[in-house]
């Protein structure tokens, strides 16, 4: 999925119903149309603070900033006061009103950093730092001077690869807080990544399977412990954010709101500016609403303040903005470049090689030698009319780089010319012919190389030559991107302006398909496997989540036997993506699937 390219909400459209299924039935009034080869997208409304009401996002008593997102200009440890000042200034001009530091207490008098705090109208919401307990009264003494009520920690302060050791870590911290809630600080916060809910162990007295996050919650006292709630790094573990939420809410009080791409699939999530990834932030913030007290939005060294200035502005606007018409609105199609063949001057890993650039995966990514100039060239395999080329850079971009072009791979012809690259996504308009396309990166902005996730070339084929035979990707390629849906909120108008402006990347569908009925749907939205059974079975899963979708059928609605809907579309789910799952253990969940229809 070419992920530059499309509004958040599509994206999440394509997600829900590329991912799903439900109740054969006929979509009705779905236009017969050729289907271009990516997603439309809906296209979202820009929304200014001054635009937005009162009750259109949050209100900047409750939405902070953890200060770690603008890491490569505060260093670690105590920043200068000029380093410090000047970031708190710029962390003020997006908009922010609390923040929350790492590595506090500063070596700083406390009374100086207040006082440039004061300057920007700024106030500590929380903070992370060491929970040593032999430092722990300077660490509460210096909060409480602060007046903030939260006095927090990057993870849970102690150990939990063994249930003993979560036991141990939840005394401990237990030991922290009431020190803090006893001299003058409320309770002390702790911190998760993926590990807090990847690290299982049975229940010593009912055998269940538990989190180390659960066995710490479990065991710490709700009067001086309580959570702070990263939704990036719990999505990225497979949790169902607002799920989690709804159940643990009451422990809760804080969350750290990240937005990525990615997010539990191959490769390395990826954060992006709130609202622009994968992560479905509005339902994560309605399940939050009645237990948190501050939203704490964190991009781990984010490329720029402007990036902070746009998150906050999707934090305090959301609700502002326009969910987009019923209009489908074609882009520029598949990428060029995807599944392409590449060469490259060089890598910097074997990890790293030039097919990442080209892979669809915003979670891989191509490095080269720590050196200048470096080179990327695509193989488009035949001639094109140029239009346009997309780079999503990784940290180590290029200040400066040509886009050429070459009839044969050997000689190359400039076309655009970039003197002040400044990183994160550039989208270029250019006009040039050429079966090759390279990108030459002649200056370095950073102490590393070249990084780029992806690489998007876009134009039209020239003359009478054939296009490229389109990449061929299995169920599995699929499976990582689309199969992520838990709760879908879209109208039928909507579903079906998806379903007449897409098509999978994949050789079986090059040819056009209308798209009338819901066997239309699946063959376009669904790469079949090579097993016949299996494609059935997708079918009808896929029909399911359709309909649900559509409106026709909740994930809240009981079935006989017990349970939902919803229950056996996730259990569906699971078993479909477990790579060991047998025929066997379909046939049991086909089943299932079976008794929704009936009932529906």
């Amino acid at each position: 999925m070419q992920i530059s390219l499309h509004s958040p909400r599509a994206r999440r459209l394509s997600a829900a119903l590329t991912g799903g299924a439900l109740l054969v039935g006929t979509l009705a009034a779905a236009p017969a149309v050729a289907a271009p080869s990516t997603v439309a997208a809906l296209a979202p409304t820009t929304t200014t603070a001054g635009a937005c009401g009162e009750g259109d996002g949050l209100p900047d008593s409750k939405i902070s900033i953890q200060l770690y997102t603008h890491v490569g200009e505060l260093g670690f440890g105590t920043p200068t006061p000029e380093t410090i000042d000047r970031v708190l200034g710029e962390v003020a001009n997006a908009g922010f009103t609390n923040v929350e530091p790492f590595s506090q207490p500063y070596s700083m008098p406390v009374d100086e950093y207040k006082a440039i705090l004061d300057r920007h109208g700024l106030e500590v919401s929380s903070s992370h730092g060491s929970t040593d307990w032999d430092t722990w009264p300077d660490t509460v003494d210096y909060a409480v001077a602060l007046g903030q009520d939260y006095i927090g920690t990057g993870g849970m302060a102690g150990s939990y690869g063994t249930y003993e050791e979560a036991l141990a870590t939840a005394a401990y911290v237990n030991r922290l807080g009431q020190y803090a809630h006893e001299n003058g600080a409320n309770k002390i916060v702790l911190h998760n990544h993926q590990s807090e809910f990847t690290t299982r162990y049975p229940h010593p007295e009912t055998g269940e399977m538990v989190s180390a996050w659960q066995v710490i919650e479990e065991n710490t006292d709700p009067r001086y412990v309580t959570f702070q709630l990263d939704v990036g790094w719990a999505a990225d573990a497979g949790i169902d954010v607002p799920a989690w939420i709804e159940e643990y809410g009451d422990r809760i009080e804080l969350l750290h709101v990240k937005d990525a791409v990615n997010v539990d699939a191959e490769g390395d999530m990826r954060q992006v500016a709130l609202g622009t990834g994968d992560i479905d932030l509005r339902a994560i913030i309605a399940a939050a609403e009645p237990y948190v007290e501050y939203y704490t939005y964190e991009w781990d060294d984010a490329p720029s303040f402007e990036t902070s200035a746009e998150s906050y502005q999707y934090l305090r606007c959301f609700l502002s903005e326009d969910e987009g018409d019923d209009e489908c609105d074609a882009d520029d199609g598949e990428s060029l470049a995807l599944g392409r063949p590449v060469t490259t001057s060089s890598i910097d890993d074997p990890a790293r090689t030039g097919d990442k650039a080209v892979d669809g995966n915003a979670g891989t990514r191509w490095g080269s030698q720590w050196s200048e100039p470096e080179w990327i060239a695509v193989d488009l395999g035949a001639t094109y009319d140029l239009s346009r080329v997309v780079i999503d850079w990784e940290t180590a971009f290029a200040s400066g780089y040509e886009i050429q072009t070459s009839p044969d791979g050997e000689t190359w012809t400039a076309v655009h010319t970039v003197t002040d690259g400044d990183g994160y996504f550039d989208d270029i308009d250019l006009s040039g012919t050429g079966r090759h396309v390279r990108l030459y990166a002649t200056e370095r902005a950073t102490q590393w190389g070249f990084s780029l996730y992806e690489l998007e070339i876009y134009g039209t084929p020239t003359g009478e030559q054939p296009a490229p035979e389109p990449v061929a990707h299995g169920a599995g390629y699929w499976s990582s991107e689309y199969r992520q849906v838990r709760t879908p909120d879209y109208t039928t108008d909507e579903l079906l302006c998806f379903l007449s402006s897409t098509r999978v990347q994949s050789d079986v569908f090059d040819e056009v398909v209308d798209l009338n009925t819901l066997d239309d749907a699946v063959q376009v939205l669904w790469a079949p496997n090579h097993d016949e059974w299996v494609d059935v079975f997708d079918q009808q899963l896929l029909g399911v989540w359709l309909n649900v979708a559509a409106g026709s059928v909740a994930l809240e609605d009981p079935i006989v036997g017990g349970g939902t809907v919803g229950d056996v579309l996730h259990a569906v789910e699971a078993a479909r993506l477990d790579a060991g799952a047998t025929r066997v253990d379909l046939k049991e969940y086909k089943d299932e699937l079976e008794t929704v229809d009936a009932q529906h």
